[in-house]
């Protein structure tokens, strides 16, 4: 392609470059040779102005819907269109259209229900364990996933892999079981956990006139359920039997095959309860039908033999002896696989069953089929409760939320395992290893719970999986986990403030930035000034793309910062040559960010006006999002056309970690391009998780395009009934507790944000949760500036909200700033507030002089 350029209206032209006077100007620009064609390759003209560079390709260029950059000042049209800027600008706005973010700030305030009505509903199977313990259950009802799916399920675990048996031919153990007459015309099944947070599931399932209610939970064999007979499962065992850990060293092989025999196979099984109670809702005689749970049953029953027996209400296998089942009808030992039952009007049947996890010796079995069920599901559900009661009370006007809040942390803890009581813990991402990248808003949300002992048994992992260079990798090949691991260390001691603990990992937080240092060295050529220079490359997905990937490097710069700050307390020489490091890293970073934001292609959004676009990496052939296509290749991954560009410019990592301003230019410029480019409703595509961008919505108060995304989100991935997360929204990938912790962090932010010195509560509360006679109210919640209790009163019909606030600081730094956001739930504006400056644009009252505690009533 080549080009002439003319001046119009004076200015000065040579060789490669050009001036133009300060006031009104225009620049034609004559293309030959340019692929103007739809695909790939399309030409693309960069204008490489001083201080806004920007691209566009020459195919987009229209008089009709002229290109556009307001915040450049900027408009590219055909050289016929004789309009001005302010002309066109004018037109364009007249048209009265908004971008998707202004469409959110004007449309009313999403809801769960308005989002649930317009988004898929995916169930997810269940998880049941003790919590530490690899040796759980997971349960899933009949067609929950697929209508192809012909049981409910009951499959032991190790973590992720199912168990097997040796008197089943080692093959993968599955229970099969049916309560009811089967598969019909109508499902009608429903869940529930216990108390709507405890990780006990509740299932009900109508057949015609006759009800099932099951119930399902999982406890020790032998030994009550408590604090005190938790054993866990060791961390070196525990990462064996995750999906796509990275290949052990020799000696975590050595100590692997040291343990495993003594935490896997115990004199203790797991055990999972289920108890089905049929019962006839009809006014005359009803045949109630059960199938009990029988191992990788067939749709056949001459296919699905075993060789096995059944008696006294014990299923054993011939071979070995063996139990995998005991069985009772009504209190009674019950032993036909098969059964129906004559159930008058009002009646009920009762089968419980009790699977261990792997078979147990006779004797065993026949001091298990007499365990009393309702004591062992008091015991289990006193065991979940005392879980909750040492960390933060949580109450909402929205009850799906506090209880999604609750469950979310037994979710979270129930997959950290490791040895009691006080062994390093492995925070698992659902099915897959722990990750420095996603473990760490599981790490931070239990922290911000209260929980901070285990939290910093978490991050105990990453230290002790360390490698001799620095470098952490604990899942498949991503060389992406050390930043994120490092700030999940480094943050931990933000909430502990405890210096003793900082000095055992000292050397961990050293050695890691070294070695981030090391990898930014590698790339000092010139020649990758602005496209790479400094950074370091690595690819933060499946995808065999090892670019200077901006999520990796805003990460890193975010681990080598924290522990710059953090190593300031106990060794300021290094906390000031990493810091000074850190500051260079984030300059070569900006630099990368401009560069990608001045040769991406301007892309338009709905109010008519563009802005400029980035690609997820600095390499010199990245010409803005992979899914334009600008420079060929493949796009369609994991089931999207644009889930790799949803990171595009690191997402909005570049934010939370501080390398650009929430309100900064090219801050505006990504949530522009994720809401009018790769986002249906504010949500990106695939993985919506990923992309923390309503981070930033909340920064700049956009609390609307926050919503949009908060409830769609959520309502899509998590399932309604048990709020267990799928990882991305096709139904892969069960219990993902990554994708569930950005939501439960996501809850946090909601209440309150803590980051860069600045404490602010509510930013995010719909209106809704302020409506008369409702109340928020939290206590015992950590931050990094202590423990911090909040309440808001709502008297919204008597014109009055009051606020409470307490920090105990527990030894951390006072916050620099403290603001309460206070919405009104009908919008409008406090009359008269005491208690600190009102901001009424943002709704917002700031506390000037916070000593600790505060009491805010705003009068409306």
């Amino acid at each position: 392609m080549s080009g002439k350029l003319e001046l119009v209206n004076g200015g000065v032209l040579s060789v490669g470059s050009f001036a133009l006077p300060p006031d009104g100007h225009r620049l034609d620009l004559s293309v030959e040779g340019a692929d103007l064609l739809p695909g790939a390759f399309g030409s693309i003209v960069t204008v490489r102005s001083r201080e806004n560079p920007f691209s566009f390709f020459v195919r987009d260029v229209s008089a009709e819907y002229p290109i556009v950059i307001r915040e450049y000042g900027v408009a590219v049209t055909e050289a016929h269109d004789a309009r001005t800027y302010d002309g066109i600008v004018s037109e364009v706005s007249a048209r009265g259209l908004l971008s998707k973010r202004e469409q959110f700030e004007a449309e009313p305030e999403e809801s769960f229900e308005s989002a649930a009505a317009k988004s898929k509903h995916m169930r997810v199977p269940t998880w049941l364990g003790l919590s530490r313990d690899v040796r759980m259950f997971e349960v899933a009802p009949h067609s929950l996933v697929s209508d192809s799916q012909l049981w409910d399920t009951i499959t032991p675990m190790y973590h992720h892999t199912r168990v097997k048996y040796p008197e089943t031919g080692d093959a993968p153990v599955e229970f099969d079981y049916f309560a009811g007459r089967g598969h019909g015309s109508q499902y009608d099944v429903t869940r529930r956990l216990e108390k709507g947070v405890l990780p006990i599931l509740n299932v009900t399932s109508l057949d015609g006139d006759i009800r099932y209610e099951h119930t399902l939970f999982v406890t020790n064999e032998i030994a009550p359920l408590t604090d005190e007979t938790l054993r866990g499962t060791n961390y070196v065992v525990a990462d064996r039997y995750a999906t796509g850990a990275t290949p052990p060293t020799t000696e975590q092989k050595a100590q692997f095959e040291r343990l495993r025999d003594g935490e896997l196979f115990r004199d203790d099984e797991t055990v999972v309860y289920l108890r089905v109670r049929a019962v006839n809702t009809s006014s005359t005689p009803k045949y109630c039908f059960m199938r009990l749970p029988q191992i990788n049953v067939h749709s056949i029953p001459e296919l699905s033999r075993m060789d096995a027996a059944f008696e006294d209400g014990i299923c054993r296998f011939n071979s070995s002896g063996r139990a995998f089942l005991t069985a009772t009808l009504n209190g009674r030992p019950f032993s036909e696989v098969d059964s129906s039952v004559l159930l008058r009007p009002g009646e009920d049947a009762v089968y419980i069953c009790k699977l261990p996890h792997r078979p147990i010796p006779l004797e065993r079995a026949k001091a298990l089929i007499g365990t009393d069920f309702d004591r062992k599901l008091a015991e289990c559900v006193a065991f979940w409760e005392n879980k909750l009661a040492r960390i933060a009370d949580i109450s909402l006007p929205e009850k799906r939320i506090e209880e999604m809040m609750k469950a979310g942390f037994l979710h979270l803890d129930l997959v950290c395992f490791g040895s009691e009581p006080d062994g390093p813990v492995a925070p698992v991402v659902g099915v897959y290893s722990p990750i420095g990248t996603e473990s760490a808003p599981i790490i931070h949300y239990i922290e911000s719970l209260g929980d901070v002992g285990l939290a910093g048994r978490a991050v105990r992992y990453f230290a002790e999986k360390q490698r001799p260079d620095g470098f952490m990798q604990n899942f498949s090949n991503y060389p992406s986990e050390t930043g994120l691991g490092l700030w999940s260390i480094a943050e931990h001691y933000k909430y502990c403030r405890d210096i003793d603990w900082l000095l055992t990992v000292k050397d961990n937080l050293i050695r890691g930035c070294e070695y981030l240092m090391r990898r930014s060295g590698e790339n000092r050529d010139e020649a990758l000034r602005g496209r790479g220079y400094g950074l370091i490359r690595g690819k933060i997905g499946d995808c065999e793309k090892n670019h200077f990937n901006f999520m990796v490097n805003c990460t890193s710069y975010g681990g080598l910062r924290s522990c710059a700050d953090v190593l300031a307390d106990v060794d300021p020489a290094q906390a000031e040559r990493i810091g000074a490091f850190a500051e260079e890293f984030k300059q070569n970073l900006l630099d990368s960010l401009r560069e990608g934001f001045a040769t991406g292609p301007a892309i338009p959004l709905a109010n008519g006006y563009w802005v400029p676009s980035i690609g997820l990496c600095a390499d010199k052939d990245t010409f803005g999002p992979e899914c334009l296509f600008a420079r060929g290749g493949n796009a369609f991954t994991h089931g999207s056309m644009v889930i790799e560009d949803n990171r595009c410019g690191g997402g909005i990592y570049n934010t939370m970690f501080g390398v650009l301003e929430p309100d900064s230019i090219y801050a505006r410029f990504l949530l522009d391009l994720m809401a009018d480019l790769l986002a249906t409703d504010n949500v990106s595509f695939s993985q919506p998780y990923y992309t923390p961008h309503p981070f930033n919505s909340l920064k700049l108060g956009e609390v609307g395009a926050f919503l949009r995304e908060f409830y769609n989100n959520m309502a899509t991935v998590a399932d309604r009934e048990t709020y267990t997360f799928w990882e991305h929204v096709y139904q892969v990938s069960p219990h993902k507790t990554h994708e569930e912790a950005w939501f439960l962090m996501r809850c946090r932010w909601m209440l309150f944000m803590d980051d860069h010195g600045e404490l602010s509560l509510f930013d995010g509360v719909p209106r809704a949760w302020l409506e008369d006679g409702k109340v928020i109210r939290c206590s015992g919640m950590a931050s990094r500036f202590g423990r911090l209790s909040f309440e808001a009163v709502s008297e919204a019909a008597s014109g009055r909200i009051t606020v409470g606030l307490t920090l105990e600081p527990d030894g951390a730094p006072a916050p620099r700033r403290v603001s309460v956001r206070v919405p009104h739930p009908l919008g409008r504006k406090a009359v008269e507030v005491s208690g600190g400056i009102y901001d009424a644009g943002r709704e917002t009252v700031v506390l000037p002089d916070f000593s600790g505690s505060a009491r805010i009533t705003l009068k409306f």
